[in-house]
C-alpha cells in the first residue's frame, strides 16, 4: 500500500464494500444479497475496482490467517498493568475499516463470489473433430473442427469465451440470466436464439437462424453496434471500428454441421483455410491458385474426393508430398 491517506469518497468507497463483502460471505447470505450486490456494482469501475481490492485483503488475511494466531499468542515481554482508563478510546474510522477487514479471518470456507460466477468449463475439437455440447442450464452449442471456447453458468449470467473458434447455439430462454460471448473484440448478448458464430483470423462472423441477439463492440461504449434478427448476419475484422451488417441465407453458415461446405465465390485460398480445420492431412496451395474462385457445394467426405472435385473445377494439379496435398 502507498500508505496515502484516501479521500473521504474513497474511503467511503472502500468501507462500503468491506462491508458488501461481509454481507455475502455470511453464512446467512441469501441469493437476494448477491442479487443486491450485483446491482450495487452493475456499471460503476469504482465500485468494482473497491469490491476487488476488499477480496483481495480478504485473500490475503485468510492466507496469513495462521501467523496472524500465532502473533497473537505469542507473549511479548513483561507486561506492566496499568489503571484502567475512565473513558473508553475512540476508534476512528480508518482503524474501524481494518478492524471489519481483519474480521474476514474468520469467514471460512469457499469464496462464495467465485462461485456466483460460476466454473469455467473449457471444450476443445482436434482437426477433422466435432463436438456437441449441452450446457448445465439446457443450451447447446456444436463446436467445429479446431475451434475452443469457454463456458460458465452464473447465479446472474451465461459467459463463453471464444479462441479461434466456429460453434452453432442454441440458447436456453432465460430472460433473468442473459448469455453473453466474448469473441475478438465484440460481445454478443442473447436471451433465447439459435445463431452461428465464426472467429478465425481476426475476423468475427455472427449468423442469426432463430430470435434475435444484440452486438456490442465494449470499447466504443455500452450501446451495442447492432441488432440481428433471422437471416441477418454481421461480419467484423478485429480492432475496426465499423462492422458490416447483412441479409444472407443462415443454411449457408449452418452447413458445416450436416458436413457440406456452401462456398459463394469463395477464393481457393480460404476454402482450404477451411478444409484444413476440417481434415487431419494439411493441403496446400501455390499463390497463383489460391487466387482462383469457386462457387458451389462441398460434400466433406472423403479427403481426396473433395480435393479431386476442386482441382477438376479449377484445372489444377494434385501433388502429394510426405502427407501434404499440394494443389497448383
Amino acid at each position: 500500500m502507498s500508505g496515502q491517506p484516501l479521500s473521504p469518497d474513497a474511503e467511503a468507497l472502500r468501507d462500503e464494500a468491506i462491508a458488501w463483502l461481509v454481507r455475502v460471505q455470511s453464512d446467512a447470505a441469501t441469493g437476494d444479497d448477491w442479487a443486491a450486490l450485483a446491482d450495487w456494482l452493475d456499471g460503476s469501475d469504482a465500485r468494482q475496482a473497491a469490491f476487488e481490492a476488499a477480496e483481495q485483503l480478504s485473500a490475503g488475511l485468510d492466507a496469513d490467517a495462521a501467523a496472524i494466531a500465532r502473533g497473537i499468542a505469542e507473549p511479548m515481554g513483561q507486561v506492566i498493568a496499568f489503571r484502567p482508563r475512565k473513558t473508553a478510546p475512540v476508534v476512528s474510522r480508518p482503524v474501524w475499516g481494518a478492524l471489519i477487514a481483519a474480521s474476514l479471518v474468520l469467514l471460512a470456507g469457499p469464496v462464495i463470489w467465485q462461485a456466483s460466477l460460476g466454473t469455467p468449463v473449457t471444450y476443445s475439437t482436434a482437426p477433422g473433430e466435432t463436438r456437441e455440447v449441452t450446457l448445465s442450464d439446457g443450451s447447446h452449442i456444436h463446436l467445429a473442427a479446431a475451434s475452443e471456447l469457454t463456458a460458465r453458468i452464473g447465479w446472474r449470467a451465461r459467459r463463453v469465451s471464444m479462441a479461434s473458434a466456429e460453434a452453432t447455439f442454441d440458447v436456453a430462454h432465460d430472460p433473468n440470466k442473459p448469455f453473453l460471448i466474448s469473441v475478438g473484440d465484440q460481445q454478443v448478448k442473447v436471451v433465447g436464439t439459435e445463431f452461428n458464430i465464426r472467429h478465425y483470423a481476426d475476423q468475427v462472423v455472427v449468423t442469426v437462424r432463430r430470435g434475435i441477439v444484440e452486438v456490442r463492440q465494449p470499447k466504443l461504449g455500452a450501446l451495442p453496434v447492432a441488432r440481428l434478427t433471422v437471416g441477418q448476419q454481421l461480419s467484423h475484422r478485429v480492432g475496426a471500428p465499423t462492422s458490416r451488417q447483412t441479409r444472407v441465407n443462415p443454411a449457408v453458415a449452418f452447413a458445416w454441421t450436416e458436413g457440406r461446405l456452401i462456398c459463394e465465390d469463395r477464393p481457393l485460398s480460404e476454402i482450404v483455410a477451411d478444409l484444413n480445420r476440417r481434415y487431419a492431412s494439411r493441403i496446400q496451395v501455390s499463390g497463383a491458385a489460391g487466387r482462383k474462385r469457386f462457387s458451389g457445394v462441398l460434400t466433406l467426405d472423403d479427403q481426396d474426393q473433395v480435393v479431386r472435385r476442386l482441382a477438376d473445377y479449377l484445372s489444377l494439379t494434385v501433388e502429394r508430398r510426405e502427407g501434404t496435398v499440394l494443389l497448383r
